[in-house]
């Protein structure tokens, strides 16, 4: 079963967007720098989104120790105060961030692209030859200024980068391009030099200005969400309307939406009816009505009605405000297969600096310095880190946003991986592959009790409880127009029952298993069970005053698209497997409807976990799909744990995913996305490998005794951006991938 790590219980993570990093090497080397930082137990950075991961125990990090450790390598953080930010606040300076770099790309690439037509043109109209390193110094020195001052500041800390190598390469070929001039029997055409000088820093910092706009498609799933919520709200203050700022919201007060309207916060209608768009949230496309009583979600765009609602949950506490939170954390987390390209791009600029030096040598030897000087820039400059560092997170940014668009949520990039590995799929049975809404079929009674005041005590002690057949024996009594009195004392106890004071009577009702381990009658318990399992129903056994006063029979109808999420599952080679604490009766009728061979009923909580974990040890994957408090164990056992959304908060934070919409066919979704996610990661380490293990012998010529043409060091810079661009373009496939 896959370990999954944990943090120190009085840990705090902190998330934060990171300024100025170019390539893998600059994430490996803020890991560093923050790891030295007092209070920082552990860092995980993310190239791809531009942030770090802060675990921290103890006492809160030095701020300003955080952020003078940054600047020694060049690197920024937001202003002001780290902890308790909001994701608008991160979002925002990434943004900034991001547009800054995006337009330093731009104008150097401008820069060096007249500069380069400019050396053409004094070449070419055989201008003096004395204005070409004049013509080339502001490319390579001004217009590839963040090049040099970030490969120098790499250098200085003894953790050189790409833009080390870059920054080699054009000062190289630029340094030999003005020697050129005096001591051309030595170096050659000064012109060659110069021409890869500005052609690198032009194709370089072309490739960059292309990778950051392809990388902002590739991100813009949290700024989407975001956007989704209106920045104002009007709510009703002393019997007036009054337009309000979201964050100035209060739970409880009421708030009013008009018909076209966006929902601001989470809340319960108190007025009027409407239908609501709650596709951000469901992905499922189709209006839903909504009236007094029922929830409402911020971000749902109203219909043609007015409604007021209670607000019970806004900004960050809202369902919208958590999703948000959990994409943006699961596109800053690290997949374990990253680990191969992080070792990978540690050593891979020291080689590279080696290679180029051997190269230089060898070919001084053979053919002279101009042939040196030209095959150890190329060498220099078509190395790419860049690729491989991108190779993982860019597929995880598209993955987690395209779920949170298909109204799937995948926490972390750990379980987008783990759930690509899974053979089986377990459900729990009520809410998951049921409709979660079951019926009264009948009611068994003790001699000597009520049926009607059974119901009516029974129905008050399960009025607080969150399960679906509590909801079922709660809608039967009151349809019978039965009186509930308040409960008191109200204790759940998980896969066995609920307990609470009623009117001066202690009332337990739970499982026949659970009530035969309380020393209840076993001969009633046996009639009572045997005769409502007999009819495929579902019996709960009630006890009043510690006597067996009665048992309840329930039915729960399997969902019209539980067959078809089957049957998905089965295409993709995914065994389903049915573990239920329900009657084993019931539960098999289910499994023989649906044409689940694995049926399991009786289940504690537990005994759920120990399945799963006793599978795994058989050496299967297995996830497990519910809803429920009782499968919060069997969540966390699993390899993945997929909670339903409309299930428990409890289930919700043990699972590894959600599906935001109660339907069973997400699951299938979701191990399509996960495999399709993992299938592209791989794609972009080979293309990474393939790319640097064919592209660095041939710039170091060692091909050209076979008449292979050696690549030019302007051709290297081509390519070497080339290949980050193709990287992030085919993570960005992910967008548009068909997942039916």
């Amino acid at each position: 079963m896959q370990a999954q790590q944990k943090t120190p219980t009085d840990a705090r993570v902190l998330q934060v967007p990171i300024r100025g990093m170019s390539c893998q090497a600059c994430a490996q080397k803020v890991e560093r720098l923050l790891d030295g930082v007092d209070g920082i137990a552990r860092t995980e950075v993310n190239f791809g989104s531009r942030s770090a991961k802060l675990t921290l125990a103890g006492d809160p990090p030095d701020e300003t120790a955080m952020r003078a450790a940054l600047e020694r390598g060049g690197f920024g953080i937001p202003d002001g105060p780290l902890t308790g930010r909001s994701v608008e606040a991160d979002v925002s300076f990434g943004e900034d961030a991001e547009r800054d770099e995006l337009a330093r790309n731009r104008l150097g690439f401008a820069v060096a692209a007249i500069g380069t037509v400019a050396l053409m043109l004094v070449h070419g109209l055989h201008l003096p030859h004395v204005l070409g390193p004049l013509i080339a110094a502001p490319v390579v020195f001004w217009a590839g200024r963040d090049l040099l001052s970030r490969g120098w500041r790499a250098g200085r800390l003894g953790a050189p980068d790409m833009n080390t190598l870059v920054g080699l390469g054009t000062t190289t070929a630029w340094l030999a391009g003005a020697l050129a001039l005096p001591f051309p029997e030595w170096l050659g055409d000064a012109g060659a030099h110069l021409h890869a000088a500005t052609m690198i820093t032009a194709f370089v910092l072309l490739g960059r200005w292309m990778e950051s706009r392809a990388r902002t498609k590739a991100g813009d799933a949290v700024r989407a969400l975001l956007e989704l919520a209106p920045a104002t709200a009007r709510v009703l203050r002393r019997g007036e309307e009054v337009e309000v700022p979201l964050d100035e919201v209060r739970v409880g007060q009421l708030v009013l939406v008009r018909p076209g309207e966006r929902v601001p916060v989470d809340g319960s209608v108190m007025n009027g009816s409407t239908t609501l768009d709650e596709s951000h949230l469901t992905g499922e496309s189709f209006p839903v009505e909504r009236g007094p009583g029922e929830k409402v979600f911020a971000g749902s765009i109203n219909g043609a009605g007015s409604i007021s609602l209670q607000a019970g949950a806004v900004g960050a506490a809202s369902a919208l405000g958590r999703i948000t939170r959990a994409v943006r954390e699961a596109q800053g987390s690290r997949a374990p297969i990253q680990r191969l390209a992080d070792r990978v791009s540690a050593v891979f600029v020291p080689v590279v600096l080696a290679a180029a030096l051997v190269t230089l040598l060898t070919w001084w030897v053979l053919d002279g310095p101009q042939s040196a000087v030209s095959h150890a820039v190329a060498v220099l400059v078509i190395a790419c880190p860049c690729a491989l560092g991108l190779a993982t997170p860019t597929a995880i940014l598209v993955a987690s946003g395209r779920g949170a668009r298909e109204g799937v949520l995948i926490r972390t990039a750990d379980a987008l991986e783990r759930l690509a590995q899974v053979d089986a799929v377990a459900f729990d049975k009520t809410g998951t592959l049921t409709a979660g809404e079951p019926t009264v079929k009948a009611v068994r009674v003790a001699e000597g009790v009520d049926p009607e005041e059974l119901l009516a005590l029974v129905a008050a002690a399960e009025v607080p409880s969150e399960q679906p057949l509590s909801g079922a024996i709660v809608r039967h009594a009151r349809g019978l127009g039965l009186s509930l009195r308040p409960a008191q004392d109200f204790q759940a106890e998980p896969g066995r029952g609920i307990r609470a004071t009623v009117d001066g009577h202690q009332v337990w009702v739970g499982s026949p298993r659970a009530a035969a381990g309380r020393g209840l009658d076993a001969a009633t318990l046996e009639s009572w069970v045997t005769d409502l399992a007999g009819e495929g129903w579902t019996p709960v056994v009630a006890e009043i005053d510690g006597r067996a006063a009665g048992a309840i029979g329930l039915f729960d109808s399997a969902r019209p698209e539980s067959a078809e999420a089957l049957a998905q599952l089965r295409e993709l080679g995914i065994a389903p497997i049915l573990l239920s604490g329900d009657d084993s009766a019931a539960v098999g009728r289910l499994a023989l409807e649906l044409g689940i061979e694995d049926a399991r009923g009786r289940l504690l909580p537990e005994e759920k976990a120990a399945a799963i974990e006793a599978m795994a040890d058989a050496g299967r994957r297995v996830a497990m799909v519910g809803d429920g408090i009782n499968d919060a164990p069997a969540l966390a056992a699993a390899h993945v744990g997929i909670a339903m959304g409309g299930g428990a908060d409890v289930a919700l934070e043990a699972a590894d995913c959600a599906l935001l919409r109660d339907d069973p066919r997400r699951v299938a979704l979701l191990l399509r996305l996960s495999r399709s996610a993992l299938s592209t990661i791989r794609v972009n380490l080979f293309w990474a490998f393939a790319y640097n293990l064919v592209g660095l012998p041939l710039a170091a010529g060692v091909a050209a005794p076979l008449g292979v043409v050696s690549v030019s060091p302007s051709f290297a810079a081509a390519a070497m951006s080339a290949s980050s661009v193709c990287v992030v373009l085919n993570s960005l496939r992910l967008r548009w991938k068909n997942l039916s």
